[in-house]
């Protein structure tokens, strides 16, 4: 996973030994030498990631960071402070600031990846969420939501797992105290995932380590399979010094890992981090869904139409630009659908492209978008994907078309394949009518050369 990485650190030594780190790992490195430069670059160059040091001449790591969080432009930005002070009072003056996680001098490389593989996929999924949230604001559809609007203790219940009844009381009654939100203690495992389905909690604090001989790793990684608890936060508690475990549970889906034994001022200050973090993300989705359902959703199949899929193309385009990748466009149809309604009225018509529609969003990303451009052809955006995986991508959809029949009212069911058109562009294709036009002509090929396949636009 790549990405632009902006470090900041007065000591040259520093700057150079996480430049050649994050290098190797095929990460695009910018460096700062002071605060003041920090700000600049991170405005001007809107890095992925910024990984700042304490201690420096002109402004020190908290207040940069402080800064970075309380503006629009850059409060988007995961933050990670760099420090040799590594104490609670550090980390939790820290995490008030704003800073997204830390990192303790002479760097474990192990534990640095994993934090940065980790804020990186958050990182991917709030531009994913910002960008359809601009889109819907230039429709005129949705207001702009703003970070530190955000109420922390509005929501859902803490979910506690510990290693015992003992130490859960103990966490229990030490974040009631401190925190306006109910806390739940489980027992086990299982009793966690039931709980999870029941009660829908915002923030879940596992230990690695279960009651019953349960696995605090296996936990974290079924509550992010799970669609009610994907997008709640998940903070794992290993044992200190475990870097293995931590890194794994980062891996399988933790959005952040506290070393126990801990000072439960550190867990809260995680705590609000994370619960800031959801509610904002739950604010966009909100946003984004009342937004979009009056002007830019099908009706009959729930998906984008086309005016919606033309304003994120532009979007699209903008990713693709700013950092130099490529994505692809499909045109998808369906195979003789007049005959569909002819031979069974257009009631099964419409139940078809409702199914159509669902085998479709089920064999894609969540960050490629799907439209119904009108009558039974449909559309699908896919950023960062190369010719490669668009051709697996339209594969899987065409097969998952052919594999079943589709249900109709009543009796009956009917056989239903598609012809599928996929056009790649990259950052020099200026003209997303252009674009769009050739995944068509290539659709139009798969038509004429017998239906039920996949064409390129470059064979068109």
């Amino acid at each position: 996973m790549s990405g632009r990485v902006l470090v900041v650190d007065d000591v040259a030594t520093n700057r150079l030994l996480l430049r050649a780190k994050l290098s190797s790992a095929y990460y695009d490195v910018v460096v700062a030498e002071n605060g003041t430069q920090a700000l600049e670059l991170a405005r001007s160059e809107q890095p992925d990631m910024v990984m700042l040091d304490v201690m420096m001449p002109d402004i020190d790591g908290f207040e940069v960071c402080a800064v970075l969080k309380s503006k629009p432009e850059t409060a988007h930005i995961p933050v990670i402070m760099v420090t040799a002070l590594d104490t609670p009072e550090e980390r939790i003056r820290g995490l008030e600031a704003g800073a997204d996680d830390f990192l303790s001098k002479p760097f474990n490389d192990l534990a640095l990846f994993a934090r940065v593989r980790n804020l990186m996929r958050m990182k991917m999924m709030f531009d994913e969420l910002r960008l359809r949230d601009m889109t819907s604001r230039e429709l005129g559809l949705a207001d702009l939501v703003s970070e530190p609007e955000v109420d922390i203790e509005a929501g859902g219940p803490i979910l506690l797992a510990p290693p015992s009844d003992e130490q859960g009381m103990a966490w229990a009654a030490q974040l009631s105290d401190r925190l306006s939100v109910p806390v739940i203690v489980t027992h086990s495992e299982r009793e966690a995932l039931n709980l999870a389905r029941l009660e829908l909690p915002d923030c879940f604090v596992v230990h690695q380590t279960l009651d019953e001989g349960g696995d605090g790793l296996r936990l974290v990684s079924a509550l992010r399979s799970r669609p009610e608890t994907r997008q709640s936060a998940v903070i794992l508690v290993v044992d200190n010094g475990d870097v293995q475990t931590a890194a794994k549970g980062l891996d399988l889906g933790a959005s952040d890992y506290i070393e126990a034994p801990f000072d439960v001022s550190e867990l809260i200050a995680r705590i609000r981090s994370q619960l800031r973090r959801k509610r904002y993300s739950d604010r966009l989705r909100t946003n984004l869904r009342n937004g979009l359902k009056l002007a830019v959703i099908d009706p009959l199949t729930g998906i984008y139409n086309r005016r919606y899929a033309s304003q994120h193309m532009n979007r699209v385009m903008e990713r693709a630009r700013e950092t130099g990748g490529v994505y692809a466009v499909m045109m998808i149809d369906l195979d003789k659908f007049k005959s569909i309604n002819d031979r069974f009225g257009h009631d099964a018509g419409d139940a078809v492209l409702r199914e159509f529609s669902r085998r479709l969003q089920e064999n894609i990303r969540g960050v490629d978008l799907v439209a119904r451009f009108g009558g039974e052809e449909f559309f699908v955006a896919m950023p960062d994907v190369d010719q490669h995986a668009a051709a697996a991508a339209a594969e899987r959809i065409r097969r998952a078309i052919e594999g079943a029949p589709v249900p109709l009212p009543g009796d009956g069911e009917v056989e239903v394949t598609v012809s599928i058109g996929v056009a790649i562009a990259t950052a020099e294709d200026a003209d997303a009518e252009a674009v769009i036009k050739r995944a068509d002509r290539a659709l139009y090929n798969s038509k004429q050369t017998g239906r039920n396949r996949v064409t390129f636009a470059q064979a068109a």
